[in-house]
């Protein structure tokens, strides 16, 4: 029985696929349209067409077309299904990193919302609840960073949102500093509470740091004298420690503008 045949652009026609798709999926062995040797177009047939109709039902399910072209050449349904299900989990995790990516995504634009308001400004906010996971000597002892890696998801985390510098102050300034590996929580559990940053109330600003503001120059004396100078005439008394986040960075010819998040702990009056 003679099948009918079809051209290339009533495909496009029939199925909505544009001409590079059918190069592509011909490419990858979906079909095997024949040549007219009077003209030397692409004959398409029935069967051809069917294919397409399924490289696209399985494409729609996350299969590759690798993944197609070995359905077409044969397999039971429980090789399928065993394949679906596969699919069916990595579906899920990327979905769950995308929504994680999403959500940090999310937070940085209120945190572009926020320097409005709290850029060089101080006020007094609660700390967030912050689990430590380790620490390390300094932002640029890079040959310390795999202390950072082992405890962080490569695959959706990242180093800068991983780590915050903590520094020992009392009433005259800075004394020292070191780095710690941290994780945001929702909440503390009850087991590793001592693990836990919990302050209620803290001296809070945003300041800008990097090149394109400060060269070279080393901003963060002048930041806590300035911050902790607000503090002293509001009446606060320090409790010894300060934390500073890395929260956005952009560029201004082709220098980095650095935006860091300060949190110093007092006590309540």
């Amino acid at each position: 029985m003679e099948r009918n045949t079809y051209r290339t652009s009533q495909l496009v026609e029939i199925l909505g696929v544009s001409r590079d798709a059918l190069r592509y999926y011909e490419g990858q062995g979906i079909v095997k349209p024949n040549q007219n040797e009077t003209n030397n177009y692409r004959q398409y047939d029935d069967y051809d067409i069917y294919a397409l109709l399924v490289a696209d039902f399985y494409k729609k399910r996350n299969l590759s077309m690798k993944e197609v072209r070995k359905l077409q050449v044969g397999s039971g349904i429980g090789e399928l299904e065993n394949l679906l299900e596969t699919k069916a989990d990595q579906l899920e995790a990327t979905i769950r990193n995308q929504k994680y990516m999403l959500q940090k995504i999310k937070e940085t634009k209120v945190f572009c919302e926020e320097l409005k308001e709290h850029l060089n400004q101080y006020s007094i906010k609660q700390f967030p609840i912050y689990e430590v996971l380790g620490e390390f000597s300094d932002f640029t002892a890079f040959l310390e960073y795999p202390t950072i890696l082992d405890k962080m998801d490569l695959m959706k985390e990242d180093i800068l949102s991983k780590i915050m510098r903590k520094f020992t102050v009392d009433e005259n300034g800075l004394l020292d500093s070191k780095m710690l590996v941290v994780e945001k929580r929702a909440a503390m559990q009850r087991e590793n509470m001592e693990c836990y940053l919990q302050y209620s109330n803290c001296i809070y600003t945003i300041v800008e740091d990097g090149r394109y503001q400060n060269e070279t120059n080393d901003i963060k004396y002048e930041v806590f004298e300035s911050t902790l100078k607000w503090g002293k005439e509001q009446g606060y008394k320090l409790k010894g420690v300060a934390f500073v986040n890395t929260r956005l960075i952009t560029y201004l010819e082709n220098k980095e503008r650095v935006f860091l998040e300060i949190f110093i702990p007092v006590e309540e009056k």
